[in-house]
């Protein structure tokens, strides 16, 4: 089935930018670490199969070209921009780390599709079953037994990437209280389809966040209107990065990576968008209570 998203929209632009620079500043910290995406999803955006699906993947190619400087860490790591090819999560990592000639960093994806598991073991990434042996092929259940068997490491980098069931279907009530228990070891990246934050489902959304993540980062992009690229015209794209620290105010490292996120909002902005710069979730919490 074709994805009801194209690869590259505003809502990937955001998470694999913060993706990329997070990478990149855990690069400058040095040492050995695993990324785990629990969703998986294509290594990258297929060959085009109709003009219309070619036509999105230049605008796409030509938005990240348009938009991010030739330093930016996502603008580096999407290698294969210039020709119309936009990389996934798990190759994105792949690809920063073979181009810092980082052969330390483990890719770890969870994908039930055996055509894609295929592509995978192609491009030396790892499956989740084979690192982790027992562990659930349902990624909710998954993060839950590798948060709670104590199998994280202490430089884990863990991405949680549903499609839009995480709020619809309240998984978050779960899924937030583990996030705060990982951070205790390992980062997290949240990215969630965020239908109105206004709402009911939305409110709770905020208050989970709230009651057990009120110092996570918190980077938001609206949707666009009529843009012509699926899958950025409907839901808010929110992205949650916790980490125990990014909570140590006096850690000097943490403001050089605030800073790369400050100029990759900078840049997103002009899509347009609002509420990009990276914030804590409390303040999020407060600025919706007073109206401002």
């Amino acid at each position: 089935m074709p994805l009801p998203y194209d690869m590259g929209n505003a809502g990937d632009l955001l998470k694999h930018g913060i993706l990329a620079e997070f990478v990149r500043w855990r690069f400058d910290q040095g040492g050995a670490f695993r990324f785990i995406d629990l969703f998986g999803g294509e290594l990258c955006n297929q060959p085009a199969s109709d003009d219309d699906a070619a036509k999105r993947a230049r605008m796409v190619a030509k938005r990240v070209r348009v938009l991010l400087p030739q330093n930016n860490a996502l603008r580096t790591a999407q290698a294969g921009i210039e020709r119309d090819c936009y990389y996934g999560s798990g190759l994105l990592v792949k690809k920063m780390a073979e181009l810092a000639g980082r052969n330390d960093v483990c890719v770890i994806v969870n994908d039930s599709c055996r055509e894609r598991r295929k592509r995978f073991e192609k491009s030396n990434l790892s499956l989740l079953d084979e690192e982790f042996p027992g562990v659930s092929s349902d990624a909710y259940d998954a993060f839950k037994e590798i948060v709670f068997q104590d199998k994280l490491q202490e430089n884990d980098l863990v991405l949680i990437d549903p499609f839009n069931d995480l709020l619809k279907e309240k998984k978050y009530v779960n899924v937030i209280p583990q996030m705060a228990k990982a951070a205790e070891r390992a980062t997290v990246l949240l990215f969630a389809l965020n239908l109105n934050p206004c709402n009911k489902i939305g409110q709770g959304f905020d208050k989970f966040l709230d009651d057990h993540l009120p110092k996570a980062w918190r980077m938001t992009m609206p949707p666009l209107r009529y843009s012509g690229i699926k899958g950025e015209s409907t839901y808010h794209a929110e992205t949650v990065l916790v980490a125990r620290a990014l909570e140590d105010e006096g850690d000097q490292k943490v403001p050089a990576l605030r800073e790369c996120l400050e100029k990759l909002a900078a840049c997103l902005a002009a899509l347009p968008a609002e509420q990009l710069k990276p914030r804590a979730v409390r303040d999020v919490a407060v600025c919706r209570e007073t109206g401002q």
